[in-house]
């Protein structure tokens, strides 16, 4: 018999390469078939894993009537705990965002731009706002301003090692050489804002010879109560795409 062969509820006997002499020879029922590995009821009660690359033989059995009934109802008990755990792991899963959903409500029903800010703050993953693109970091921070504006700030960084900088002589050169421009990515994957403001370009000494030539952009964002939600959905794809 071959690993393809097996099915779920199968009676089957492996002989078994392992450290484990108990577990060389095994029989039992299939309670699930994966792409490399079966789970198995064993005729001592337990469940265990079974890997294709670890089985020298694999033969069909068969087993006394009495024996096989209580292994069945044995292997439908097992089948009913595995099927409420992952219910259970759905529902965990799922607590999070009704959280956030509340959370959420809390805020948009009294809603203000500054609770927007920091909403965002929040809810937004920080892997989404503090990443590298190959060795390029972006830093991505919210603000707010009386126009009922989301303010968005991304610092794109660029390291590079430069012995003996002199601040008078290089700095300049640096910055024309070596300072991101990202301009026209953030003008293509934040279409929803206004256009990206460029506001310094500096350098920042990181250790020893180690710099970070640094580009300061600024976007804005026009947010209500109506669509804070879908504007920070916006960002968060924005930020996704930006990550690609």
């Amino acid at each position: 018999m071959r690993f393809s062969d097996i099915k779920l509820n199968n009676r089957i006997q492996f002989e078994v390469e392992c450290d484990n002499s108990a577990l060389r020879n095994v029989r039992g029922i299939v309670l699930a078939v994966g792409e490399a590995s079966i789970i198995l009821v064993t005729d001592f009660g337990e469940l265990i894993e079974i890997f294709e690359d670890h089985m020298l033989s694999i033969t069909s059995i068969s087993m006394p009537k009495l024996v096989g009934d209580a292994m069945t109802e044995l292997k439908n008990h097992f089948t009913e705990i595995y099927e409420l755990e992952l219910k259970l792991k759905e529902l965990r899963d799922k607590e999070p965002m009704l959280k956030q959903n509340l959370f959420d409500a809390n805020f948009l029903s009294k809603f203000n731009i500054h609770g927007a800010k920091n909403r965002l703050d929040k809810s937004i993953e920080q892997s989404l706002t503090t990443f590298y693109k190959d060795t390029v970091l972006y830093q991505v921070s919210f603000g707010s301003n009386p126009n009922d504006q989301i303010e968005i700030y991304i610092v794109v960084s660029n390291q590079i090692e430069y012995p003996n900088l002199d601040e008078d002589r290089d700095v300049d050169k640096i910055i024309r050489v070596h300072a991101p421009n990202e301009r026209e990515i953030f003008e293509k994957y934040f279409p929803f804002a206004s256009k990206p403001k460029e506001l310094e370009k500096k350098v920042v000494h990181q250790g020893e010879s180690i710099y970070n030539i640094q580009t300061h952009y600024q976007m804005n964002v026009d947010v209500t109560k109506e669509n804070f939600l879908g504007v920070r959905q916006q960002i968060v794809k924005a930020l996704m795409q930006l990550q690609k």
